[in-house]
């Protein structure tokens, strides 16, 4: 457990930040909040602050900040931890805070982390909560109720309640300690069973715009900045479809792009045997390998066109995966 114990140098620091990803997903915020709880309560540290560059949180997000304030940043701070987070420039405007920083501090859990801390803790496990989890029980530190509510919350978002990312035996077991102690059927239900009508209708379109290639094994869909307005969506409204189009019988590689302010957010998944991170990489993203993203200025053919030629040279590769379910 030595390498958990990542804090140890840091006992003396007067000002701590963490810094999540653009548009934070529930894995960066409860991470970010459990660890603040620890950071301030195990080492006594006054001054940790949170961000993440976002535009609205989504309302069933609000419940992991509570009544937490969050302050204006510093200039500069002794310790920042970047958290769920790939690569410095998915940290958008709070970069250079990371980079200004004393000591650097990378905590996540993508294959794709360039490594850009003092101290890297990059880990393929579930999620940056499941790593955060590891963290305090290397400290035999006591999690509270609430806390062990977020870590749940982080893994089964990140894995979509067990069904996608990296995720094992061990992750099953931080599950079932957490399962204990909170309400996880109303966690679920605020987090993978909350979906809104105009979540709905996106997911609508989404599906009206789908494409199959390849007998079905490549599927790609997209929602126009037009369609967005029409609907009046904000980005969040688009999470959970992507997962329910990977479901679509025989789909080994699924492509979504969809809206972010004046870009768009390229959503991939990839059934086992397949590699959407590397591809995430190439563009400046991120991920595992059944799950990346990243974010492109260019328009919406050119980057359907560009990642299907991706998508068509993975296909094209004979798969060892065996078919037997049992």
């Amino acid at each position: 457990m030595k390498k958990y114990k990542i804090f140890d140098d840091i006992v003396l620091s007067k000002s701590v930040c963490l810094i999540g990803h653009l548009e934070p997903d529930a894995d960066a915020l409860c991470s970010m909040v459990v660890l603040r709880d620890f950071l301030m309560r195990y080492f006594n540290i006054k001054v940790v602050d949170m961000f993440a560059d976002c535009d609205k949180l989504p309302e069933n997000y609000y419940p992991i900040l509570e009544n937490l304030k969050l302050n204006k940043p510093l200039k500069k701070y002794e310790v920042a931890i970047m958290m769920d987070t790939p690569n410095l420039d998915r940290l958008g405007k709070f970069k250079e805070l990371f980079e200004n920083a004393k000591k650097r501090i990378v905590i996540d859990h993508h294959k794709t982390n360039t490594k850009p801390g003092d101290i890297n803790l990059v880990e393929e496990v579930s999620s940056t909560c499941e790593i955060v989890y590891n963290i305090l029980m290397s400290y035999k530190y006591i999690i509270s109720k609430s806390n062990l509510g977020r870590i749940y919350a982080g893994i089964i978002t990140d894995t979509n309640n067990f069904v996608v990312g990296n995720f094992d035996s061990k992750t099953l077991d931080i599950a079932s300690k957490c399962m204990k102690f909170i309400d996880y059927k109303k966690i679920y239900k605020n987090f993978l069973g909350n979906n809104t009508l105009r979540n709905m209708n996106l997911l609508s379109l989404a599906i009206q715009n789908i494409i199959t290639l390849e007998d079905g094994k490549i599927i790609i869909t997209h929602i126009t900045h037009d369609q967005a307005r029409r609907q009046r969506a904000h980005f969040n409204d688009y999470m959970g479809i992507i997962n329910k189009l990977s479901t679509i019988s025989g789909s080994k590689l699924i492509l979504f792009v969809y809206p972010r302010e004046d870009e768009y957010y390229v959503s991939m998944r990839a059934d086992v045997g397949y590699d959407v991170a590397t591809i995430a990489k190439k563009y400046g993203g991120g991920g595992h390998a059944g799950a990346a993203a990243f974010i492109s200025n260019k328009d919406l053919k050119e980057i359907e066109k560009e990642v299907l030629i991706e998508f068509f040279d993975q296909i094209k590769k004979p798969s060892k995966i065996s078919t037997k379910i049992f």
